[in-house]
């Protein structure tokens, strides 16, 4: 399923390789779910998954929101390492160096969220994470070609404070109510879920990225070949405004894409916001403190590791 998400968002979602693929997987988990369930109406049957895990509310809504936060987090992700290579022509290593801001919030985020949660509770926790989040965003999305360093690092670490506070607080909202023998495989699945989150938002993300760039770019005049590779990515552009030496081609890709990854911005504004619903609604008021005890950078493998 995952495999055909990441087809999707490279082919386009009426790819009929990426749609058989998620089909597949969709019903593949469905028969692995009816066997998981047999077992565990079997006498002396042991499933590999506890399914009785998904009956207790803050067990099923923490991770569904954690998912949504690594979603949402993933129009970042996604786009600004693009945007500082593509727009600012930085190296790979000054991209990377860009993203510590946000790493920093990340962690600061994490580390704190204990003590926010002993001051207002894990719901409260979760809905603020997710409004900062949605606040750093919807702040990115006004992002521009001739955006300073410093405005971009503000909301970059308002992004990471926020995903660091919202994610930490639903995974440990998640597990907080399960007993020793059980939280293995809690969290085990947890991870497992989590990992739908990244490539779900690279799909959807890149395609609305995809969309409004093709949108705004300019490739009357040019070649077919040329403009073909244009249309692909910014990095094809760039490559193509150097070849024919088109100043006006470089402007028109650079501008195009701020535009797609502002949209894509937005939308991940509005997931966090949706996040926020979420939160409010359906999260039960847990102890999220007395959570299995673990460093906060293993809280976090699911977004720490992409960067």
């Amino acid at each position: 399923m995952i495999y055909g998400l990441i087809q999707a968002g490279e082919h386009g979602w009426s790819n009929p390789g990426a749609v058989l693929e998620m089909v597949c997987g969709v019903a593949l988990l469905g028969g692995f779910f009816g066997w998981e369930r047999r077992l565990s109406h079997r006498p002396g049957g042991q499933p590999l998954l506890d399914l009785a895990l998904f009956r207790l509310r803050s067990y099923t809504w923490g991770v569904i929101l954690a998912a949504v936060a690594i979603f949402a987090m993933f129009g970042v992700l996604f786009t600004m390492p693009q945007f500082f290579q593509g727009v600012l022509g930085t190296s790979p290593m000054g991209s990377g160096v860009r993203l510590l801001p946000m790493i920093g919030g990340l962690l600061v985020g994490a580390v704190s969220a204990e003590r926010i949660v002993r001051l207002v509770g894990a719901k409260v926790a979760v809905a603020v994470g997710f409004a900062i989040l949605a606040a750093g965003l919807l702040i990115g999305a006004r992002t521009s070609v001739g955006s300073g360093g410093l405005f971009i690092a503000g909301w970059t670490a308002l992004v990471g404070l926020g995903m660091g506070l919202a994610l930490a607080t639903s995974m440990s909202a998640a597990l907080c109510e399960l007993s020793p023998e059980r939280s293995g495989v809690g969290s085990a699945a947890l991870q497992a879920i989590n990992k739908l989150g990244g490539p779900l938002g690279t799909a959807i993300l890149g395609s609305v990225l995809s969309t409004a760039y093709l949108a705004r770019l300019v490739t009357a005049g040019l070649p077919g070949a040329a403009a073909t590779a244009a249309r692909q990515s910014i990095f094809g552009a760039i490559a193509v405004a150097g070849q024919i030496h088109s100043p006006a081609l470089l402007i028109s890709a650079r501008a195009a894409f701020a535009h797609g990854m502002d949209l894509a911005l937005v939308v991940s504004g509005v997931i966090a916001l949706v996040g926020v619903a979420l939160t409010v609604v359906f999260l039960p008021k847990v102890n999220a403190s007395k959570a299995p005890k673990q460093p906060a950078a293993a809280k976090l493998p699911a977004v720490v590791a992409p960067v």
